[in-house]
């Protein structure tokens, strides 16, 4: 049985398929993680845009990757709503890299929902996204803090 210290914390990078600066994001990932480095797993949704950066983070930290995209056919009809619900289930903190956007507003309701620690990381700042009535839907703002030791 793992110890406390040997457990993997499971981080959920989204964001949308729009062009983001990777120096950037790997900077303030590297920043937000340095306490757990070592023992972090990427969890993402696949796909191009901030889902292929994350990949290229853990591949360029060896950190272990899990992607789960969408599957159309074990679960027609709702394959998106059953991915958000797999991916924060797993999670243990998410990182929005970019504002928050209608392709990642399945992901985030139910990470706040869950109350799971919420950082968006947008041109050069570092924000977190509290409660869901503390949060503004249309820019992310919230209290800053990093990922929990």
């Amino acid at each position: 049985m793992p110890t406390l210290t040997e457990m993997v914390f499971r981080v959920l990078i989204i964001g949308s398929r729009q062009r983001f600066d990777y120096a950037q994001m790997r900077d303030a990932l590297d920043v937000l993680l340095a306490n757990r480095l070592s023992d972090v797993e990427i969890l993402t949704a696949g796909g191009a845009g901030v889902p292929a950066l994350a990949a290229c983070y853990a591949a360029s930290r060896k950190l272990t990757l899990t992607a789960i995209p969408v599957d159309h056919i074990k679960h027609p009809g709702n394959t998106e709503e059953r991915r958000d619900e797999q991916l924060v289930e797993l999670a243990h903190a998410v990182v929005l890299v970019g504002v928050p956007s209608w392709e990642v507003r399945g992901l985030l309701d139910r990470a706040i929902a869950k109350r799971l620690r919420v950082v968006v990381i947008t041109s050069g700042e570092r924000r977190e996204l509290n409660e869901p009535e503390a949060t503004d839907d249309r820019d992310g703002e919230g209290m800053v803090r990093g990922l929990p030791d």
